[in-house]
């Protein structure tokens, strides 16, 4: 089978190159990236595939976009050599970690840290004695959502952490943008029995896990996890259920996706939205316009959605869109009658590096991007 290995380093990445290429650059931490495209192998090859890396490997790191198929190929791999599988907490295209039982047994067993607790005893101070694998998790589950670091760092630490004990291989599963989308569209729709699949291969073979919840189903009882449950009704699931309506836009051009917009606000007091690619001096709406409900996160859903993106920190920047080229923009309406742009709004539209704009029933606009702001007002006005 053809593997496609890369030279990847953190902060600076390397072509695609032949599995036999040898060359590196004098960095930090580099290592060899193998690259498992989904929409080219099979799901039985690509577990092959995944499955020889676990063999050679005692600790997977795998990256990519929202929809390239992580998870569910990590699910299905679990078998007696897997002793815990875990998933970086991040907002957006968690990486997931397969380590094998081996490994963890002698993480385990190796001390990292003596730690002073915050309390006395009656002797004097307390200590704690902190694993390697204990070490791991809170890399795992600490500060990278809050942070927003991004997953070079979590790699990196892993990779620092476990030097000298755990080789660490890390793998990209990408799949085809076409690909991505349409996984990321129904990835409710099987939520629930992936999320089965994985507390019952977690009973069946002892394993440890840290995954609470796939879009659209939930693990129950977070401590005994011997349940699947839908999302509450409070709950954000991220997926297209959570809106009130999808409304197709094939065929319409930017004036109309507007201008239904502002009739969805005027006539049935909604917000809405839809995205737009802005490329090469064009521009193309590339996404349905979702009509909000009580617990719909318009934007956030949508850009995972349609546009699929990875917690990579590039200054202010914290996510980039799994697109070749191009700006995304987001337009969304809302009904507060000022029409101006929130914090999260601008918060937004650092964070992911887009263009975020304001549309308003009477008119107005708002728009992260003082040019855009005047392009569409001159299309409401006209």
């Amino acid at each position: 089978m053809k593997i496609s290995v890369r030279w990847f380093g953190w902060g600076c990445e390397k072509t695609i190159v032949s599995a036999a290429s040898t060359t590196t650059q004098a960095i930090r931490i580099t290592i060899a990236m193998t690259t498992i495209n989904t929409s080219e192998l099979s799901k039985r090859d690509a577990l092959a595939a995944l499955s020889s890396e676990l063999n050679r490997y005692p600790l997977l790191i795998l990256l990519g976009p929202q929809g390239s198929g992580k998870t569910t190929l990590a699910i299905e791999l679990i078998d007696g050599r897997v002793g815990a599988i875990f998933e970086g907490r991040v907002r957006s295209s968690q990486p997931v970690i397969l380590l094998r039982r081996d490994a963890m047994d002698t993480m385990r067993e190796t001390m990292v840290e003596h730690r002073k607790l915050p309390i006395d005893g009656m002797d004097g101070a307390i200590y704690v004695d902190v694993s390697m694998y204990d070490a791991l998790l809170a890399s795992i589950e600490g500060i990278f959502d809050v942070m927003e670091l991004g997953e070079n760092v979590l790699v990196s630490r892993i990779i620092e952490l476990t030097r000298g004990v755990a080789e660490v291989e890390v793998i990209e599963v990408v799949a085809d943008s076409g690909d991505a989308m349409k996984r990321r569209m129904k990835r409710h729709e099987d939520a629930a029995e992936r999320l089965e699949t994985l507390l019952r291969k977690e009973k069946e073979f002892g394993v440890k896990s840290n995954i609470w919840g796939i879009q659209g189903a939930r693990v129950g009882d977070i401590i005994l996890r011997d349940s699947v449950s839908p999302y509450l009704s409070n709950q954000i699931a991220r997926t297209p259920d959570d809106f009130h309506e999808m409304i197709p836009t094939q065929g319409l051009d930017l004036d109309r996706c507007l201008r239904e917009m502002i009739r969805i606000a005027e006539s049935e007091k909604r917000e809405s939205g839809f995205l737009v690619l802005h490329r090469k001096g064009a521009q193309k709406v590339i996404s349905d316009i979702l009509v909000g409900s009580s617990n719909a996160i318009i934007g956030v859903t949508m850009l995972e959605l349609y546009v699929g993106y990875r917690q990579k920190r590039q200054g202010q920047q914290a996510y980039v869109p799994d697109i070749d080229e191009g700006t995304v923009e987001l337009i969304h309406s809302h009904l507060r009658g000022d029409c101006k742009l929130s914090d999260a709004d601008r918060g937004g539209a650092e964070r992911f590096g887009i263009i975020v704009s304001v549309v308003e029933p009477n008119g107005g606009v708002d728009s992260t991007n003082e040019a855009r702001k005047e392009e569409l007002r001159q299309i409401l006005w006209w």
